[in-house]
């Protein structure tokens, strides 16, 4: 694995009057220009068909819709918009002007999901997160909580690797879409504070709404240039409004971030399946840069892998995926990501252990698929170098063709979803987890995921120096997927090494992984008894074990059953 760069980098001054410092200078027009083309993509539909369906949704959506104290507000807007579109859509069209009214609920879903940013609250936040960070980083290392001496910062438990100067480069040539994998709520402020770190401006980015219950992140983010997306809506207008206010944002040249997977992978797994819809925005950017005759018109794509030994919420996902899956033999636990205790404690335990954040910068990519260099240049399938514009043409012509532009984005999703599998550094939790759950599958072959996680506690252990033996083998095998380019390693795992607290009868590396993943639950993922290791919570073992899913290493392909692709199930319900 690459060294990661010296952190932090400073910006650029040219960088600092560019992207989302221009927000709010844009904005007015922004929305102006998301309203126009939002509802001329109605314009050949009856106008009555679509506010009725918004109208019958809404009012569904608003039903179950609990609101806080900071979303009280949404709510009452909704209700009056509805209450109003209710009364017009009861009277004539010559009464009630259809065209009026679908402008009137694009312009309210406009400004509902337009971002702000404010360079004062910028400014503040560049300070004072880095420096509560070091602060509470050395205060949970050596427990001393004085605001002077601190010797270790933040970015050194950091790890930043990958295509750091390509990157930094294209940010100045054209607009950035950042495209991480996403394990956890904390992604965003976490993917924030490392842009700031590359010397990047702050990136716009879609945040869910119920994020906004959280009043420090509500300020932050409604001030810092996050724009809402309620994944609740699910009518046309709603969709298309949020659409086009991506597509204006990066034509604007106001680099963006969006995490392709929808929301947080429940599995644990690196996403395989991305959600095409936002992704393609991207491509509509760039030909309407081009139609518009832009100087920067190009949009680069740059894949994100974040690497933790533990995630927040964990065990309200891997319960939310079971349930999904498995119907009613699971129940769904609430869903702990911002209760404030949680997250304190998630930091405090990050901070006062030797756990690093793994973090890759994949190569960047074109709206397309293809590689692109540092001086922006796309090079295709041969090793050439092509001109995007041409693969742009329909006819000689260069326009938008929806069946063309919706293979080039199905192409760009399948490149993502292999350079999420490429740049994802496993770490000796990871490998520790998959080991022993492999173990205890291959001693039940013929039980079903449900029944493997139902186990006994007699059931669920196994001999250390079994164990021991097929880590190893494991470990083996993921040094030579890393020379293949299939994965990266993290320097314990590829060594051996991991900082052990005390004797251990364990190996380096195992000890390591085994203490990183029980340091954040309530009770150990696995724990050792003489000669005995045992698997405590089943579920978490589970949603540690599927990081490495997808890579061919499971017992089926040990066995020689089929291939599966990431993402697909075999025969017994597991992530492959």
């Amino acid at each position: 694995m690459p060294p990661e760069k010296q952190l932090p980098m400073p910006m650029e001054p040219e960088l600092r009057d560019r992207g989302i410092f221009r927000l709010n200078a844009v904005r007015p027009n922004l929305i102006d220009d998301v309203v126009a083309r939002t509802t001329a993509e109605f314009a050949g539909k009856p106008a009555e068909n679509q506010l009725s369906e918004t109208l019958y949704l809404e009012r569904r959506r608003l039903r179950n819709f609990h609101p806080t104290v900071f979303t009280k507000g949404r709510k009452d807007r909704d209700l009056r918009l509805y209450n109003d579109l209710q009364k017009g859509l009861l009277r004539s069209p010559g009464e009630a002007d259809r065209g009026a009214m679908l402008e009137r609920v694009t312009r309210h879903f406009a400004e509902e999901i337009g971002g702000h940013f404010d360079p004062a609250i910028y400014r503040i936040a560049s300070h004072a997160v880095p420096w509560g960070f070091n602060w509470l980083l050395n205060a949970a290392s050596v427990r001393r909580f004085l605001p002077w001496g601190l010797t270790e910062s933040l970015e050194s438990r950091i790890n930043v690797h990958g295509e750091i100067d390509s990157l930094r480069a294209l940010s100045r040539r054209g607009t950035i879409l950042l495209v991480p994998t996403h394990q956890s709520n904390i992604d965003s402020v976490l993917i924030g504070y490392i842009i700031y770190l590359l010397g990047l401006p702050p990136f716009a980015y879609g945040a869910g709404l119920n994020l906004y219950s959280n009043p420090v992140l509500n300020f932050f983010m409604s001030n810092l240039g996050a724009y809402t997306v309620d994944r609740a809506k699910t009518n046309e207008i709603y969709k298309s409004t949020l659409k086009n206010y991506s597509i204006a944002l990066l034509q604007e040249g106001i680099h963006s971030i969006f995490f392709p997977g929808g929301g947080r992978s429940r599995s644990g797994a690196v996403e395989s399946k991305l959600k095409l819809g936002l992704l393609g925005t991207g491509l509509q950017a760039q030909i309407q840069g081009y139609q518009a005759g832009k100087p920067n018109p190009n949009v680069y794509v740059v894949p994100m892998v974040m690497s933790y030994h533990f995630v927040l919420e964990a065990a309200s996902l891997i319960e939310a995926y079971l349930a999904e899956s498995g119907g009613h033999r699971f129940i769904l636990a609430g869903d702990e990501s911002w209760q404030v205790s949680k997250v304190a404690r998630f930091f405090w335990k990050f901070f006062s252990s030797q756990a690093g954040l793994h973090v890759s910068i994949g190569r960047p990519l074109d709206v397309f698929g293809n590689f692109v260099d540092e001086e922006g240049r796309s090079i295709g399938p041969n090793g050439t170098l092509i001109d995007p514009k041409r693969w742009l043409m329909t006819r000689g012509e260069l326009c938008a063709d929806e069946q063309r532009d919706r293979e080039y984005t199905r192409e760009l999703g399948r490149k993502i979803v292999d350079r999420f599998h490429r740049e994802n550094v496993v770490l000796t939790s990871h490998a520790v987890a998959f080991a022993f759950f492999e173990m205890i599958r291959q001693k039940y072959p013929d039980f079903d995921l449900y029944r493997i996680l139902r186990l006994s506690h007699a059931q669920r252990s196994r001999p250390t120096d079994d164990f021991l033996s097929y880590a190893e083998g494991l470990r083996q095998r993921l040094i030579d997927a890393e020379k293949r380019g299939d994965l990266k390693l993290s320097d314990e795992l590829r060594s051996g090494s991991g900082a052990m607290s005390g004797p251990s009868p364990l190996p380096a590396w195992i000890a390591d992984g085994m203490a990183q993943l029980g340091l954040l639950h309530e009770s150990p993922v696995l724990e050792v008894s003489e000669d005995i290791i045992s698997a405590v919570d089943m579920n978490l073992l589970y949603y540690y074990r599927n990081r490495l899913s997808g890579y061919g290493l499971s017992i089926l392909a040990e066995t020689g059953g089929p291939r599966k692709s990431p993402g697909e199930h075999d025969e017994k319900g597991f992530l492959a």
